[in-house]
């Protein structure tokens, strides 16, 4: 995939505490129908730009899907004790042909998310 091409769903974390991109956290995109979509890694601004790369020409379908972030091995590794397990940020794909963006804001015993651009 040309590095200029991402996926029709992707996301980014940043982390709270340093106020700096979340870099390798383990992501995958679950479908509530199909089951696990694609996974990926945080890159070192902490984006995920390639959660859907097999989707770039068929669209995935409109229905519930869930992002989940693997947060646990992130913090341990930064000297943190986390609190959640895991991250899932459950949403809707209504249209098939816009891109969706999810932000999500971490630290080791909170998190907020949104619908980005």
């Amino acid at each position: 995939m040309h590095p200029s091409e991402t996926s029709p769903v992707t996301a980014h974390v940043l982390n709270t505490v340093t106020g700096k991109p979340a870099q390798g956290i383990s992501v995958e995109i679950i479908s509530a129908k199909e089951g696990v979509l694609g996974r990926d890694t945080t890159n070192e601004n902490g984006r995920c730009n390639y959660l859907l790369k097999d989707y770039l020409e068929k669209r995935p379908q409109a229905g519930a899907y869930t992002i989940r972030f693997h947060t646990p091995q992130y913090w341990t590794s930064n000297g943190f004790q986390p609190f959640h397990t895991e991250i899932d940020v459950n949403f809707y794909l209504a249209d098939s042909t816009e891109h969706y963006h999810i932000p999500l804001l971490i630290s080791p015993a909170s998190y907020t998310t949104y619908r980005g651009s």
